[in-house]
């Protein structure tokens, strides 16, 4: 039941507006330069329920409301025009998700190719894996993306090709920039026992890093405003600082790093064993596991 004003002016907008509505729900593609009885026609008989700015209604109410009051061909025209330059938009836009997604899953997989039929051929060697693009709503595997890859325009193509190829330069230069990075931190940790990896890396800019890094028994997960220099040199700092936390033997007062002595050695120079064992902390509702070091006497031969 369309809920419509009484006053002229703007019933006359309102009809022309629920009119819009209708037929492009009926057909995105309307052509609006149809005469008043031809969309009148198509409207005709249609009695499946349409919501409208101005409530529901359906293509039979509106053709009777059109033919008896008119319409306001100019406003029509207008909302027309305007719903068809939304709907263009949103494909576009929903077109580039889709591209963008694809990039990214071939990315994962796909060496460097010249060609966006060599993109095609390595799918077939990729693993039965499904990714879950949810905020798309797409879903891409080795079995739906080839022929997602094959609707494209051949300027779209192009456009894939180059961008996959730059994914995978640039994982190959954060692959590159990771290992140096953890050869470098690796080489600080074995001086003091302390091992040192790490997990994920991705240069975003020469000025901001992504970083999983496991120093010790500490795994720092963060992001890093900086040169890469300054990401390293703050990284050697926390080695630094795991180094600086030590235990101390009671039996002969050798200061050990708590890490050597957790995972590293079983007994003090002295003979003492190492022991390490678990215990709780309770903080609020929460239960933690904690682990430390105990040392137990040594024992004396005879």
């Amino acid at each position: 039941m369309l809920n419509l004003s009484k006053n002229k002016n703007k019933r006359k907008k309102a009809i022309a507006i629920v009119t819009a509505q209708v037929l492009f729900h009926m057909d995105p593609e309307v052509d609006s330069h149809q005469e008043v009885k031809e969309l009148a026609s198509i409207l005709e008989n249609r009695t499946d329920p349409v919501g409208t700015a101005y409530g529901w209604t359906s293509g039979d109410e509106v053709a009777k409301l059109i033919i008896e009051e008119g319409l306001d061909t100019i406003e029509f025209k207008s909302r027309i025009s305007r719903y068809k330059g939304r709907r263009h938009l949103t494909e576009k836009k929903k077109n580039n998700n889709l591209k963008d997604n694809i990039s990214d899953y071939l990315s994962k997989y796909c060496q460097k190719s010249k060609t966006y039929d060599g993109l095609i051929d390595q799918v077939q060697f990729f693993p039965d894996t499904t990714y879950k693009y949810f905020s798309d709503g797409i879903e891409l595997n080795k079995e739906n993306v080839i022929d997602l890859m094959k609707t494209f325009t051949e300027e779209e193509k192009v456009s894939i090709l180059n961008d996959v190829n730059d994914k995978i330069a640039k994982s190959d230069e954060n692959y590159e920039l990771g290992n140096e990075l953890e050869k470098y931190l690796k080489d600080i940790g074995d001086r003091y026992g302390i091992d040192c990896y790490i997990d994920d890396f991705e240069r975003v800019n020469k000025h901001y890093y992504l970083i999983k890094v496991f120093i010790g028994n500490q795994g720092i997960l963060t992001d890093f405003n900086g040169t890469f220099l300054e990401l390293r040199s703050a990284l050697v700092k926390e080695i630094e600082l795991e180094a600086g936390d030590k235990v101390t033997c009671p039996y002969c007062g050798r200061k050990i790093i708590r890490f050597v002595a957790m995972n590293v050695i079983k007994n003090c120079d002295c003979g003492a064993r190492i022991v390490v064992s678990n215990y709780r902390v309770t903080k609020g509702n929460a239960i933690y596991m904690r682990r430390r070091v105990s040392f137990r006497k040594p024992v004396k031969s005879d």
